[in-house]
């Protein structure tokens, strides 16, 4: 049994000239032509790009017909950003590095918004080569919100890598920073950004993606030390350094993941510190979320539920598969999967949850 999407997609656009071509190229069958559609595609994003019309690019994205429409449009926009443009000698490269931070304390204090010696991170990086030890880069010390990092655009980004000519100057975003709140618990999600000046056929400037390998744990250190705040138990979770598009959407997975392991021990220990057996019930709701509920047999008045918020770029059986996963290995053995999409909220007009006693509701 399945989770089914609850996400609601537009209805083909053929006035828009993107969707147009996104859906020619989606449905045809030969593989030659196929290629040649897809390189007339990117050859429009790219002059879309080029003209700085973020508008027509955000609305494409937007009229996205179905889950493989979007992916298959994010993919080459996101290559039509990231890749090196044709016959440049010398351009940037706009990178995120995203970091997870488990935080605990008792009662209420902040962490600091940002590093206080950046500068040993970036010899780290160079240390283990992950940046070329001679490449111009610049590391922001600043912690970036999620928010901030998502303000700028595919159009903003292209024009940072044809345009900027030395790293040392940093990006032309506005980075206000501040003290992250903490009670008791919390999984912030935060990115250290910068830039690499990369020369046309020289050496990466900088390695993106890939494997954490062993200068992770280093890193990870780093940070702890850099952020260490008196009485907090902190677990920083550093991802590689990636592209400012894809660190966007690797970063708020990996939250939402820690989030779902935190919520699932603390949920879990609870329950069977009580001596009671514990149920878990997944659905998807109308208002294109996951649903996860921790409840007993034994006690229809105590549960607790988590949300999954689903992005335009999520896979839905991709989630199910992981939380699956995850509970068996806690060694829960009563997981339900709802097959029917749940509505957002209940006749008291409250977020409805299923549980172990509170019943899906069947749809005919």
């Amino acid at each position: 049994m399945y989770l089914p999407d609850p996400r609601l997609y537009a209805r083909v656009n053929a006035q828009n000239p993107i969707i147009r071509l996104l859906m020619s190229l989606l449905t045809e069958s030969s593989s030659a032509l196929v290629q040649q559609k897809r390189e007339e595609l990117t050859a429009l994003l790219a002059d879309t790009l080029a003209i700085q019309d973020h508008a027509a690019l955000n609305a494409a994205m937007t009229q996205a017909p179905s889950l493989d429409a979007y992916l298959e449009l994010w993919s080459l926009l996101r290559a039509a950003v990231e890749n090196a443009p044709k016959n440049a000698e010398h351009y940037a490269i706009p990178f995120a590095i995203p970091v997870i931070l488990v935080a605990g304390f008792k009662g209420t204090t902040e962490l600091a918004g940002q590093l206080s010696d950046v500068d040993a991170v970036l010899a780290l990086l160079k240390q283990h080569e992950v940046i070329s030890p001679d490449a111009d880069v610049w590391l922001s010390a600043k912690l970036v919100h999620a928010e901030t990092l998502a303000s700028v655009n595919p159009s903003q980004l292209s024009q940072w890598r044809d345009q900027l000519q030395y790293a040392s100057g940093g990006l032309p975003l506005d980075v206000n920073t501040s003290p992250m709140p903490l009670k008791d618990e919390a999984v912030f999600l935060r990115y250290l950004v910068g830039v690499a000046m990369q020369n046309k056929d020289a050496a990466p400037a900088i390695k993106l993606g890939g494997n954490l390998g062993a200068w992770g744990m280093q890193l990870a250190n780093l940070i702890g030390e850099q952020l260490n705040t008196n009485g907090v138990t902190l677990f920083p979770i550093p991802r590689t350094p990636m592209p400012w598009l894809t660190a966007g959407e690797a970063g708020r997975e990996t939250q939402l993941e820690t989030r779902l392991q935190l919520m699932a021990s603390n949920a879990l220990r609870s329950i069977r510190s009580k001596g009671r057996t514990p149920v878990i019930c997944i659905a998807a709701h109308e208002n294109a979320e996951i649903r996860i509920t921790f409840s007993t047999i034994e006690d229809a008045e105590r549960w607790e539920g988590f949300v999954w918020p689903l992005s335009a770029w999520d896979h839905v059986e991709k989630i199910h598969q992981y939380a699956v996963e995850l509970f068996r290995e806690c060694m829960v053995s009563d997981i339900r999967i709802i097959e029917n999409v749940q509505p957002n909220m209940d006749s008291d007009q409250l977020p409805f949850f299923v549980t172990a006693h509170i019943k899906a509701v069947v749809q005919h």
